[in-house]
């Protein structure tokens, strides 16, 4: 008997077959499953491993199936439902009979994923000489077979595969083919583990089956319950989809409690590496977790968290609570749909927060940090302060950007650079790109209005968000490594390790550097704007991706950069305190790069004239008026304000950017 593991993963190992290749070698081939697979075309005997019923999934709807052995029966019927869950559009959307059959026959078969923020990449990677498929010849095939047979672990998947499973879609046709293979096969190997360890296989009567916290059922439909809008198909299972909001009380007073920024990451990390814990982690980023777990009943949410509340985090969370087929990311949506239902069916959303246990009254002295416990005298370099034990702790984990305190040159400013990532930003702008997906590629132009309705509301978001995370990360790794080859006229490196610091170790998000000049500031705002243009193509008006920027000289208060750079309102977000401050999108910064040019010495003159003047009047409308007085003479500028930007913005830009050159 085979002893290797079930691994539902290898469930869709086949969508990374060249069917027609294999075709053309004289090997038949039907379908991406080998359940009805002649194995006398190679001359080999089929896997006996439990992993190879995994074939069967999209067979197997119940524990009364005869098709397979007794004892793998739940494990294909789980890998069944968290296919399900993982897909990006709901297996049971309800399309026309006519767009089945339409898809059945292939007509909306396409090669290779659709990444919706940057289409040009699968592309790209093709010419790079990259290729979706990992099985395109018989010996290539027995290899496959004979991978099935003998894997050990579900990493072994994504090690061998893993280049081949980020060029192909879950689904091949459009618009279904928004998700990689590898983010669907890592969600769907995440939710099964998690239904299966939460569950238990009993009989009763002679009859199989799956129970969980006391609801036993024989069919997907039992577990699962139906689409949103179907009534009475309610579903026995509930589980919990929770967006975590990693949060931290302390103030930066000192450059040592830049340390919270390291102990969040590393307690992330460390948490999605737990394998007690590490399914439950969707995915993440090192502010958010996204956890799938079931009622509280089964797991406590307070004490799943407890590394980080009792490390002094607060996390605020926004918790789903549905039956399986209900649960999605788009939890507003999705809420605000079933309210509207005349439904007896399952859904709950809650906003909660999780805090630890901060004493109801504090004796004086508080601590300097939190202000949430008692502090204790401290003394540090004949400094005295009063800090709780938490806060003290952090100050002792190192002596993060301590470079820094050693700028010293006289009149040298510095940028405190932050990227964000917003999720609900990031949720508006897929569905979004989504939807005008589906009304805009030419294969759908002649699917019918209702077809393309049940679409767009049969969209799941959540494999589509996790891609989109992977490529932010992506982006924070290549931002770090690009500032340091960007290059002046003279073909002099602008910054090295000492004057660009990323003071917490892999936290990409965070970094300061010295501002010599304008040049400084607008390398890296080049430098950003063209690595969102490179990844994420799509999103340059409405991008989650957010950069902040607090310029201002040295000694200026740390916490106060912070409070600006914690909470982004544009895309690009830039200040110099108690001098300006501008929020623009990507669109807008390129169209003010274009327009107002540095070497252009009248231009310059002039809005140092405009910027005097905005200063003695306190008016825009004088501004406006200059402007429209000298229209001939710059016409730039008139074309600025015809383009969505404002005086405010024009004059703002100028004054953040102006020559200031440091000697």
């Amino acid at each position: 008997m085979n002893n290797k593991p079930f691994i539902a993963e290898l469930h869709d190992i086949g969508k990374l077959v060249d069917r027609q290749a294999l075709n053309q070698a004289g090997i038949q081939l039907s379908a991406h499953t080998f359940h009805k697979f002649d194995f006398s075309q190679l001359g080999i005997s089929k896997p006996s491993s439990p992993s190879w019923y995994a074939q069967f999934t999209d067979e197997v709807r119940s524990l009364a199936s005869t098709k397979i052995p007794k004892n793998y029966l739940a494990d294909v019927l789980l890998t069944r439902v968290a296919d399900e869950l993982a897909s990006a559009i709901s297996r049971t959307w309800g399309g026309s009979e006519d767009f089945q059959n339409r898809k059945k026959r292939g007509e909306f078969t396409v090669e290779g994923i659709y990444v919706l923020w940057n289409p040009n990449y699968y592309q790209e990677e093709k010419e790079d000489g990259k290729k979706w498929a990992a099985f395109s010849t018989p010996s290539e095939v027995k290899d496959m077979f004979d991978f099935i047979e003998n894997c050990g672990n579900y990493s072994e998947v994504f090690e061998r595969f893993g280049d081949n499973l980020k060029l192909t879609a879950e689904d091949k046709s459009v618009p279904f083919n928004i998700v990689s293979l590898y983010t669907h096969l890592e969600l769907t190997g995440k939710i099964y583990r998690i239904l299966k360890r939460h569950s238990q296989v009993i009989e009763d009567n002679g009859r199989l089956y799956i129970e969980y916290l006391n609801e036993k059922v024989q069919t997907i439909n039992e577990a699962t319950g139906g689409r949103i809008n179907k009534l009475t198909q309610k579903g026995k299972w509930i589980y919990r989809l929770i967006f975590c909001c990693i949060n931290f009380p302390q103030s930066f007073s000192r450059l040592r409690d830049l340390n919270i920024l390291r102990k969040r990451t590393d307690l992330i990390k460390a948490f999605s590496e737990d394998s007690n814990i590490k399914d439950y982690v969707l995915f993440f980023t090192d502010d958010f977790m996204c956890l799938f777990i079931p009622k509280e009943g089964e797991v406590r949410i307070h004490e799943l968290l407890e590394p980080f509340l009792k490390a002094g985090f607060i996390i605020d969370y926004k918790e789903m609570e549905a039956e399986l087929n209900l649960l999605t990311s788009s939890m507003e949506r999705a809420y605000e749909k079933f309210h509207s239902l005349p439904t007896r069916r399952y859904l709950k959303l809650y906003e909660k927060r999780a805090a630890p246990d901060f004493p109801s009254q504090v004796s004086p002295p508080l601590c300097g940090s939190c202000q949430m416990r008692q502090g204790k005298e401290r003394i540090k370099n004949q400094t005295r302060e009063y800090l709780c034990n938490t806060c003290y702790d952090i100050r002792q984990m190192g002596e993060p950007a301590r470079e820094y305190a050693g700028w010293e040159e006289k009149g040298l400013r510095a940028a405190w650079m932050k990227i964000t990532l917003e999720q609900e930003q990031l949720l508006k702008t897929i569905y979004r790109l989504y939807e005008k997906y589906v009304d805009t590629h030419p294969a759908t132009q002649n699917v019918s209005s209702n077809d393309k309705k049940v679409l767009k509301e049969s969209f799941r978001p959540l494999a589509v968000q996790m891609d989109f995370v992977k490529d932010y990360k992506f982006l924070l790794m290549a931002l770090k490594k690009r500032i340091y080859e960007i290059k002046n006229s003279k073909g002099e490196f602008i910054f090295t390790k000492e004057t660009f610091l990323y003071p917490i170790e892999n936290y990409y998000e965070f970094g300061v550097f010295k501002v010599y000049s304008s040049k400084d500031i607008l390398s890296v705002l080049d430098l950003f704007c063209n690595l969102l243009e490179e990844y994420f193509s799509q999103c340059l008006e409405d991008s989650p991706i957010k950069l902040s920027l607090s310029i201002a000289h040295i000694k200026y208060p740390y916490q106060e950069h912070w409070r600006f750079l914690s909470k982004p309102e544009n895309i690009i977000n830039i200040q110099s305190p108690r001098s300006a401050k501008l929020g623009i999108d990507i669109v807008q910064y390129k169209l003010l790069r274009e327009k107002i040019r540095r070497e252009d010495q009248k231009l310059s003159h002039f809005l140092h004239r405009l910027a005097d003047i905005e200063v003695e009047t306190k008016s825009n409308m004088t501004v406006m008026f200059e402007i429209l007085k000298n229209r001939r003479k710059f016409p730039a500028l008139l074309e600025l304000t015809q383009n969505s930007l404002s005086v405010r913005q024009i004059l703002d830009f100028y004054k953040l950017t102006r020559e200031v050159e440091i000697s």
